[in-house]
């Protein structure tokens, strides 16, 4: 028998997917949807343990197969190439979606809309920021804030008031100036 937390990790997940990205399969050449096929969650890594919603991606069952053939490194890229293109197509159409989503996600009625935002903001920052510090060891203090709002979509001062949280006494950045004297963002 499953276990009752697994199905709802996994029902929580497609939910966040879909609202990320849409409900249809990320491969370019298929975009098929719900009733149509059934969409099956992608580990881009191939690492089906790994549910950091980065590596999570919708695909129908073929293209879902055919990337689990390929080497890690190969599923990937693919995946970011065809998220990014996907995403460029749907700001052409629509503009930024990431208001879009968070008002499907967020009931507003339960709590004041700026605290319901900001906890799905603050959660996909957080995400993002700790990503690029495992990957870099460091970013730019001004291009942390401003790059955090473009890829979160919320406001810059918004990113700065994350960030004033993390690099707090408690918090597990920290400011510090590198060689050239620029303000960096490091781990403690």
């Amino acid at each position: 028998m499953p276990n009752r937390f697994q199905i709802h990790q996994h029902e929580i997940a497609y939910k966040f997917i879909a609202a990320r990205d849409g409900e249809y399969c990320l491969d370019p050449s298929c975009k098929r949807k719900p009733p149509a096929v059934k969409l099956q969650i992608d580990h881009a890594d191939n690492n089906p343990s790994n549910w950091d919603p980065e590596n999570l991606h919708l695909l129908c069952q073929k293209h879902n197969l055919e990337m689990r053939q390929k080497t890690a490194a190969e599923h990937g890229r693919l995946v970011r190439e065809y998220s990014a293109k996907n995403e460029r197509e749907r700001e052409k159409a629509r503009g930024r979606e990431s208001t879009g989503i968070v008002k499907e996600m967020v009931d507003f009625r339960a709590g004041s809309p700026e605290m319901k935002a900001n906890s799905y903001y603050e959660i996909r920052y957080r995400e993002w920021i700790f990503r690029i510090m495992r990957e870099q060891g460091f970013i730019i203090k001004a291009d942390e804030i401003n790059s955090g709002a473009e890829v979160v979509g919320c406001s810059p001062l918004t990113t700065s008031r994350y960030l004033a949280k993390l690099t707090s006494s408690v918090g597990t950045l920290k400011e510090t100036r590198d060689a050239t004297g620029t303000i960096v963002i490091a781990f403690r």
